[in-house]
C-alpha cells in the first residue's frame, strides 16, 4: 500500500512538473483600446492643399506643367487618395483678364484638377483666397466670384465642390479682410444670398470661419459664426501650425478641442489647413531659419523640414490628435512646393512645404527635388486608409508620453493607426471593445532616422508597402495584441483595399 502511494504521489509530482505554465498575464497599464464609442460618424477625409502654380508662365513660359510632370502628380496623388482636398483661386489668376471675367484663363491648370477630382471621387474644398474692396466689398468681384462657381458647378457640371471657402484666415492682419469680423459676416451675407438667386445654394456649404489660431483664445468667431449667420454656415474650419512641443506633449489635442466644442454639434468641423510653425528661438526654429538663409529658392514662408524622417511622425501625431478631438478632416500644407511662391507673382523664392517640388530640374536647377520626400509615406497612409464615410472611433491610450492612435470602420473594413513622437520605445497591448477577429491586414511601419533617412518599405515609385501582409488578430474578449512601439515611429493595420 505504501509503495503504491509513494508511486501515485511520484505520477502527480511528474505530471504537474510537465504541465505549460500559465500565460503570462498582460500589464493593463500598457492597453490601448479601441473603443466602441464613435467619434465622428461621417469623417470627410484627410487630403491636401491643391492648387495654385500660379508663376508658372512667368518660371517656364507655359500657363500649365508638362504632360510628364502631370502624369508623375497624377500617379502620386492617386496612390494617396485624398478623400478631400483645398483648392484656393483669385480673380487675377483665374477669371479675370485684362479688367473682363473669362473663366478659361483656369483651363491651364485649375480645370485639370477639378477633372481629376471628379474622376477619382475627391471631395473639394473650393474657395477665394481674398475679397476685393478693402474695408468694403466691390460688388462687381463679388458678382464675377459667385459666377465663376455657378459656371464650375452648372456649366462644367462638377459635383466634387462640396464646400465654399470664402476668405483665407480673415482673422489675420495679413488677410484681405485685416481681422474684420462684420466685414467679413457682411461679405458671407451677401455671397450667400448671391448662391440663393443663383439657385445653386443647395450645391454647396460655406465653410467658416477658416480663421488662424495658436491657442484656444479665437473661438469667439466660431461662437459669433453660428449666432450671426446660422444655416448660412454649413460647416467649419480653422487653421493651426502648431510647435512641436505642443504636439508631441499632447497639449494640441486639447487647444483645437476647444473650437470643435464651439461649433455646431451637428455640422462638419475640418482643419482648414495644418502644418508645423517653430518658435524664433526654439532649436528647430533657428534651424530652420538656417537652412532658409541657405537655400537660394527658400522664402521666409517654408517648413525645411519636409526634407526630414521625423516631419512625418510629427505630422502624424497633429492629424491623429485632430481625429481625437472630433474633426471630419485635415487639409495638409501642402502638396507641391511649385504651387506657390512668396509675392504671387514672378519671384522664384518658394513656399517650400511640399511632398516634391514638379519643377526641381525645369526651374530650381535640382532634379533630385521632384522626389518623393519622406514625411509622404506617413500622410498617403493616413489619406487613404481612412476614406470618406469612415466610422472613427474613440480609443483609451495608456498613460505613455508621445503615443496617440486612432481607428475606422467602412463598410466592415478596418483601419488602426499608432504613432510614437517619443523617443523612447513602448510595448503596449492593443486591444478592441468589439471583440473583432481582424482578418486579412496588413501593417505598414516607418521608423524615422536620422536626416531623411527611414526604416519603412517602398516599392519602386516611392510609395508606402506593408512591411506585413495577410495578418490575423483576434480582438475575442479579453484578448489583445502585443505590439512594439519603436521611438519615433507610425505603425499602421488595415484590411481595407
Amino acid at each position: 500500500m505504501k509503495i503504491f502511494l509513494l508511486l501515485a504521489f511520484a505520477y502527480i509530482f511528474f505530471v504537474s512538473c510537465k504541465k505549460d505554465p500559465d500565460p503570462p498575464v498582460s500589464d493593463s497599464k500598457n492597453d490601448l483600446t479601441i473603443k466602441t464609442g464613435i467619434l465622428n460618424q461621417s469623417f470627410v477625409g484627410n487630403g491636401p492643399q491643391w492648387g495654385g502654380y500660379d508663376a508658372l508662365q512667368t518660371w517656364t513660359g507655359s500657363p500649365t506643367l508638362t504632360e510628364a510632370d502631370w502624369n508623375t502628380l497624377y500617379q502620386r496623388v492617386r496612390f494617396m487618395r485624398p478623400p478631400l482636398v483645398r483648392i484656393m483661386v483669385d480673380q487675377g489668376w483665374n477669371y479675370l483678364v485684362n479688367g473682363k471675367y473669362d473663366p478659361s484663363k483656369s483651363d491651364a491648370v485649375l480645370i485639370k484638377i477639378l477633372d481629376f477630382c471628379e474622376v477619382e471621387g475627391i471631395t473639394v474644398m473650393f474657395g477665394e483666397w481674398g475679397h476685393q474692396g478693402g474695408t468694403s466689398i466691390n460688388t462687381t468681384w463679388l458678382e464675377n466670384s459667385a459666377k465663376f462657381l455657378e459656371y464650375l458647378l452648372n456649366t462644367k457640371n462638377y459635383t466634387c465642390i462640396k464646400y465654399f471657402n470664402m476668405v483665407n484666415e480673415p482673422n489675420g492682419d495679413w488677410s484681405s479682410i485685416n481681422g474684420n469680423y462684420s466685414l467679413w459676416k457682411s461679405l458671407i451675407e451677401q455671397f450667400h444670398a448671391k448662391l440663393v438667386t443663383k439657385g445653386i445654394a443647395s450645391k454647396v456649404k460655406i465653410i467658416g470661419p477658416d480663421i488662424a489660431i495658436w491657442d484656444a483664445n479665437l473661438t469667439s468667431w466660431v461662437i459669433n459664426t453660428n449666432f450671426d449667420l446660422g444655416d448660412k454656415i454649413g460647416a467649419y474650419d480653422i487653421h493651426t501650425y502648431p510647435s512641436e512641443t505642443e504636439v508631441r506633449d499632447g497639449s494640441y489635442k486639447n487647444m483645437v478641442k476647444a473650437y470643435k466644442n464651439a461649433a455646431p454639434p451637428a455640422k462638419e468641423m475640418l482643419m482648414g489647413e495644418l502644418g508645423f510653425k517653430y518658435a524664433s528661438n526654439s532649436t528647430l526654429g533657428q534651424q530652420n531659419a538656417q537652412r532658409i538663409a541657405g537655400d537660394p529658392y527658400a522664402s521666409s514662408d517654408c517648413n525645411m523640414f519636409v526634407y526630414d524622417a521625423f516631419y512625418g511622425i510629427d505630422m502624424a501625431d497633429a492629424v491623429i490628435q485632430n481625429m481625437l478631438a472630433g474633426y471630419s478632416g485635415s487639409i495638409l500644407w501642402d502638396l507641391d512646393d511649385a504651387m506657390y511662391n512668396i509675392d504671387g507673382g514672378g519671384s522664384t523664392k518658394l513656399k517650400r512645404w511640399g511632398f516634391w517640388n514638379s519643377l526641381g530640374s525645369e526651374k530650381f536647377g535640382n532634379a533630385a527635388d521632384e522626389n518623393i520626400r519622406p514625411w509622404f509615406y506617413t500622410m498617403s497612409l493616413l489619406c487613404r486608409y481612412f476614406p470618406q464615410g469612415t466610422k472613427i472611433f474613440d480609443v483609451a491610450l495608456p498613460d505613455k508620453k508621445g503615443l496617440r492612435a486612432i481607428a475606422g470602420e467602412k463598410n466592415g473594413k478596418y483601419t488602426i493607426a499608432i504613432v510614437n513622437s517619443n523617443f523612447a520605445s513602448y510595448e503596449i497591448n492593443l486591444k478592441m471593445e468589439n471583440g473583432i477577429t481582424l482578418s486579412g491586414a496588413d501593417l505598414y511601419k516607418y521608423v524615422s532616422g536620422v536626416g531623411a533617412a527611414f526604416t519603412g518599405k517602398k516599392d519602386s515609385n516611392g510609395f508606402a508597402m506593408p512591411e506585413e501582409t495577410n495578418l490575423t488578430i483576434d480582438f475575442s474578449t479579453g484578448k489583445s495584441k502585443q505590439i512594439s512601439v519603436p521611438g519615433q515611429s507610425f505603425l499602421l493595420f488595415t484590411n481595407m483595399e
